[in-house]
Order: C-alpha cells, then sequence, then structure tokens
C-alpha cells in the first residue's frame, strides 16, 4: 500500500478512528483534529511497515496509532507510556486559591497588543495577518492553527509556516539588534 492509499484508507475509516478516539479525548488537552492528524501519521508508518514485515496493513495501522494514542494521553498510573504533562481541562488559572498562597510575586505581564504594533512594519502582510489571530489580539480571541487556517482559507501547515518563519524574523532581529527587547518590555 502506498501513502496515498493509506491516506485515503484513513479516509474511509474515518468513524470507526474517531469512535477509538473518543474515549482518549476526555484525558487529554487535544482536539480531535490533532489525534486525526496522528491517524494519518500512523497510516504512512503503517504502510513503510507492512511493506517490510509483510504484514497487514490494517493491523500495522492499529498498532502504530494505538502507541501514538498512548503518547498523546497523560497516563500518572502507568510510567511507560502516556504523556506527563496534566491536562488542560484540569488546570485553573488561580492557581494560588489552591495552594492557598502565592509563592512568587505576580510579574507585570508585557502589552503584547503594543510589542506587535512596534514589529508588525517589519513582517510581511500574511505573517503579520498569522501572528496577529495567534497572539489574540483582535476580538476573536487567541486562534489555534486550524482556526487560523480556517479564518484565512488555508491549510494548518502553511499556517505554521508562517507563523515560523514570522518568529524566526523577530528572533533574528533581536539577535541583529534591529529590535530592542528591552525597549519593547
Amino acid at each position: 500500500m502506498d501513502f496515498q492509499q493509506a491516506a485515503e484508507w484513513v479516509k474511509d475509516h474515518e468513524t470507526v478512528i474517531k469512535g477509538y478516539i473518543a474515549k482518549y479525548r476526555m484525558f487529554s488537552p487535544y482536539e480531535e483534529r490533532d489525534f486525526m492528524q496522528e491517524a494519518f501519521e500512523a497510516a504512512m508508518i503503517a504502510a513503510i511497515r507492512s511493506k517490510q514485515k509483510h504484514i497487514c496493513f490494517e493491523a500495522a495501522f492499529w498498532k502504530v496509532f494505538r502507541n501514538q494514542i498512548s503518547v498523546l494521553t497523560p497516563s500518572p498510573d502507568i510510567l511507560t507510556h502516556g504523556s506527563n504533562s496534566i491536562p488542560s481541562h484540569l488546570c485553573t488559572k488561580d492557581l494560588a486559591s489552591i495552594s492557598g498562597r502565592s509563592t512568587r510575586r505576580r510579574t507585570k505581564q508585557p502589552d503584547i497588543e503594543a510589542i506587535y504594533k512596534s514589529i508588525c512594519h517589519l513582517l510581511t502582510e500574511r505573517e503579520q495577518q498569522v501572528l496577529y489571530l495567534s497572539l489574540g489580539i483582535g476580538k476573536e480571541g487567541r486562534l489555534s492553527n486550524y482556526e487560523i487556517a480556517d479564518h484565512l482559507g488555508c491549510v494548518v501547515s502553511n499556517v505554521r509556516d508562517i507563523l515560523n518563519r514570522a518568529l524566526e524574523r523577530v528572533r533574528n532581529l533581536v539577535n541583529s539588534g534591529a529590535i530592542d527587547p528591552k525597549r519593547l518590555a
């Protein structure tokens, strides 16, 4: 099976895969789209393994996919599998209310909008759009890469690449001295 056929297999079995991942969603901070992305990646790996080991593609897929899901899903009881990060739905913004006291002084948060406005002229128009939506400056709030892709009518990988280019451009400008981070704070 080639990669195209593997991707088509995932699309054809999407309802079965979504049914399988439903039980993991409540324990993971990831969206259904993230799990489906893992399914496509597992299909690519399974296509290679099924050829190399002369085994059924479907068996290889489910073996790889289960392994990838176990890495994404927090599982404090099992030490060999599972993410060690706490699921976001179990977190709270007010950690002082949990511990009863604050251990550190709150530092003044930088004004993201002011910083963005001071550097946006150094970015391309598309980089400005993606960074603006990613930082949550607009009325929409902070958007995920999936939401930005939907908003701009492109694919998620384009959003990720544009955001990486924008951040790399800012990093290079800071390193070259064109942007002074101390003045922005």
